[in-house]
């Protein structure tokens, strides 16, 4: 059930499968695991035959992610948010840059430190979005990528201004690398948590919100409190649109059919949300506000079979068809266990037929 994932423009993809950014290949350091990164690449003459000079006591030795170099750089540039160095040396072990903010507006913006360049290792930000209205807040992440080394970094987004676990929304992590990703909270309030380790860093993330219902002046409305759209999402195969609306009516698609992507390729409604992809790249099943009948509806806006509901498997990939479930034996294990209660009885009434066929014949030869 597993996606093949690839790797960006901007990063080295490793022998085992691993994504790496570009910058960390050549650097001395095995950050694949199998060493791939370091491989067929060009050494540097040693120190000893041109021994490094000191730095000055402004000054603080690098190896430069520019130049792949040992260098001096002036103090200033330490634990300025900024990764000067390969081994992320002048960001390590600096005081969390000061990020996130206090969002009121019906609408905005806001990202990862540095974005779209390497967020500092140890961010540790929050962002409390408080539009003062009723309505619901849809949060768009429409960039991600985070570093999976290390304990893990991750975004938290948690339905009201609280961090109460019981209100979590979604957990974002490297696995989650293909955006956009919607979030709806149930009221005007949204509490973002983004947090970075010290070993590794990425590109970050970058994320909008508005309240329901309210569109900005170059978007186009859902229709209800369905949400919006922009010109450049109508027809591209992914439903910005509860209702689908941005998807319909396409000239590459016959009536009633919507549009897998910009490729002429299309699916009846019936093949939409049903957890059975009928699109060469599985649009029909993303974003999915609504299954169809016989499909569970997970948090994450995925659709699996409700016959895997309370099974003792994440099938969701965020846990929710395996919360508020009663402490049964699972149905795949109950099947399992009958399965194989019948191929042992089917064994055990072959043995005893093989031991009765052998008494039988050993008596006839005492005659």
């Amino acid at each position: 059930r597993s996606e093949e994932v690839g790797c960006d423009w901007d990063q080295f993809h490793c022998n085992n499968g691993k994504c790496i950014p570009e910058i960390w290949k050549c650097n001395t350091m095995d950050e694949c695991g199998d060493n791939s990164d370091e491989e067929l690449c060009e050494r540097p003459i040693p120190p000893t035959a041109f021994p490094f000079q000191p730095c000055t006591y402004d000054q603080f030795q690098c190896l430069s992610r520019y130049t792949a170099a040992y260098t001096c750089l002036p103090e200033a540039l330490q634990c300025d948010g900024n990764i000067d160095c390969l081994d992320l040396e002048d960001e390590i072990d600096c005081e969390p840059p000061s990020c996130g903010e206090w969002l009121r507006n019906f609408y905005g913006t806001f990202s990862s430190p540095n974005y779209p360049a390497f967020y500092p290792p140890g961010s540790n930000c929050t962002w409390l979005i408080d539009t003062g209205d009723r309505r619901k807040v849809i949060l768009r992440i429409t960039d991600l990528k985070l570093d999976g080394t290390g304990y893990g970094d991750y975004i938290k987004v948690y339905d009201g201004l609280e961090e109460n676990s019981h209100r979590l929304l979604r957990v974002l992590t490297s696995f989650d690398s293909r955006p956009p990703i919607t979030v709806v909270s149930s009221s005007g309030q949204v509490r973002v948590h983004f947090y970075a380790d010290k070993v590794n860093a990425a590109r970050g993330f970058n994320a909008t919100y508005q309240v329901a219902g309210f569109c900005l002046p170059w978007e186009i409305p859902c229709g209800g409190n369905w949400g919006c759209y922009t010109e450049q999402q109508r027809c591209d195969g992914y439903w910005h649109c509860p209702n689908g609306r941005d998807e319909r009516n396409c000239s590459s698609c016959q009536k009633d059919e919507f549009p897998c992507s910009r490729n002429g390729v299309c699916y009846p409604l019936a093949d939409r949300c049903n957890y059975q992809n009928h699109c060469p790249n599985g649009s029909d099943e993303k974003n999915c506000f609504f299954c169809q009948p016989g499909n569970f509806h997970c948090k994450n806006n995925r659709c699996v079979f409700e016959s895997w509901v309370c099974d003792a498997q994440d099938d969701c990939g965020d846990g929710s068809d395996e919360e508020s479930c009663p402490v049964i034996v699972p149905t795949r294990v109950i099947t399992a266990a009958v399965i194989g209660s019948l191929i042992c009885g089917l064994l055990l009434v072959i043995a005893l037929g093989c031991t009765c066929k052998l008494y039988s014949l050993r008596m006839f030869e005492r005659r």
